[in-house]
């Protein structure tokens, strides 16, 4: 048995649309009794904080920085039953198949779920860019060893390491040193967020300060000996 694991409700059902013979089961789709599409909701996991490896270090203190802890998920509190019901259904299988979207993000979102849930089957990829059912009949006759895409998963999960750790321990070194000098607010710090508020910041700046005056355009008509 073959089970899809889509990034979305919707594209499960365009697979199972695809691959004919589809009888709604609770969160999935049993297309006869050799293939089963399932879904999930976006992200079904995240990565774990720092209290739930240590419970002291929900005090904030500068020397307690920089925090470190292992590198792990755990379940987003309403999507626990998904989570079970795709566990159960890998279970049974002979062969997964990674059904996330054509992006690095699609690529983590389906590969952390499996390590998660500590899937040993082999597992195969599908990419789909189109819900056209001709386009998705076509991906589903192309499946790839999903192993190429070990990069793509890799390289989502570092991003979404390094934003973690990047926020928390510098938000809470910018909070600590700010309420040393009397602010009494958090001092939210992102990898993202902090440089894109910057450049706002300064061109608002730019613009308050913008003073006009006038200018003159210059044409010059030059005529040479021949």
């Amino acid at each position: 048995m073959r089970v899809f694991i889509a990034e979305k409700p919707e594209l499960g059902r365009a697979i199972a649309d695809a691959i004919g013979g589809g009888q709604k089961d609770g969160g999935c789709i049993r297309c006869g009794s050799d293939d089963v599409v399932t879904w999930c909701f976006g992200h079904l996991l995240e990565l774990t904080d720092p209290e739930d490896h240590d419970p002291t270090a929900k005090q904030w203190a500068m020397e307690r920085l920089p925090l470190r802890w292992p590198i792990e998920h755990k379940p987003i509190k309403d999507k626990n039953d998904q989570i079970k019901l795709i566990k159960r259904l890998v279970g049974q299988a002979t062969e997964v198949v990674n059904a996330g979207d054509v992006d690095e993000q699609g690529q983590l979102l389906i590969d952390e779920l499996l390590d998660y849930i500590g899937n040993t089957k082999p597992v195969k990829r599908i990419l789909i860019s189109d819900m056209n059912k001709k386009i998705v009949q076509r991906s589903l006759d192309n499946l790839r060893d999903n192993k190429e895409f070990y990069g793509l998963y890799q390289s989502a999960l570092a991003q979404a390491v390094a934003d973690q750790h990047y926020g928390y321990n510098l938000t809470r070194a910018y909070t600590l040193a700010g309420r040393a000098a009397g602010a009494d607010h958090v001092l939210s710090v992102g990898r993202v967020q902090t440089p894109i508020l910057g450049l706002v910041v300064r061109r608002d700046e730019e613009i308050r300060q913008f003073v006009p005056y006038p200018f003159h355009v210059l044409w010059a008509e030059v005529r040479v000996a021949a």
